[in-house]
C-alpha cells in the first residue's frame, strides 16, 4: 500500500504555483487547461478569505480568477485549433468553467447583498467564455 502511495506521488504533476508560471508554458494547450484549473485554485482562495473576512484577498482572488479564464480563452485563440474538431482541450474547459460558475454561485450566496456585485460581474464574463466553448462543441461540425 506505502510503494503504491508513493508511486502515485512520484507521478503527481507538480502544480502550477502562480499564474506566471501558467502564463510561461510554450504549449497553448496545456497553458490553457492550467489556466483553467488555476482559476478553480483561485476561486477556493477567495472562498477562504471570505471565511476568514479577509476582504483584499477576497478581491485578489476574484481578479486572479478572472485573468485565469481570460488566458484559458486566449491560449485556445493561440493554439490556432477549434473546439469541433480538437474537442478534448475544451470539453475539459468548459467543464472546468461550469464546476466554477457553480463554486462562485456559491460563493455569491453565501455574500452579503451589498458585495455581491463585483462578482455579478465576474460570473457574467466567465459564462460568456464557458458559453462559446459549449457552442463550438456542439455546434455543427
Amino acid at each position: 500500500m506505502m510503494i503504491l502511495f508513493t508511486a502515485l506521488l512520484l507521478l503527481a504533476a507538480p502544480a502550477n504555483t502562480s499564474l506566471a508560471q501558467v502564463k510561461a508554458d510554450a504549449n497553448a494547450e496545456h497553458r490553457a487547461r492550467a489556466a483553467v484549473d488555476f482559476a478553480l485554485t483561485a476561486e477556493k482562495q477567495a472562498e477562504a478569505a471570505y471565511a476568514a473576512g479577509d476582504a483584499p484577498a477576497i478581491a485578489n482572488g476574484l481578479k486572479t480568477v478572472e485573468e485565469s479564464v481570460e488566458l484559458a480563452k486566449t491560449s485556445f485563440v493561440a493554439s490556432g485549433k477549434t473546439p469541433g474538431r480538437h474537442t478534448g482541450p475544451y470539453k475539459y474547459a468548459e467543464q472546468r468553467t461550469r464546476e466554477l460558475l457553480i463554486r462562485l454561485n456559491d460563493l455569491e450566496q453565501k455574500m452579503d447583498a451589498s458585495e455581491r456585485d463585483s462578482i455579478e460581474v465576474l460570473k457574467t464574463k466567465i459564462q460568456t467564455i464557458h458559453d462559446a466553448w459549449f457552442e463550438g462543441l456542439m455546434g455543427k461540425k
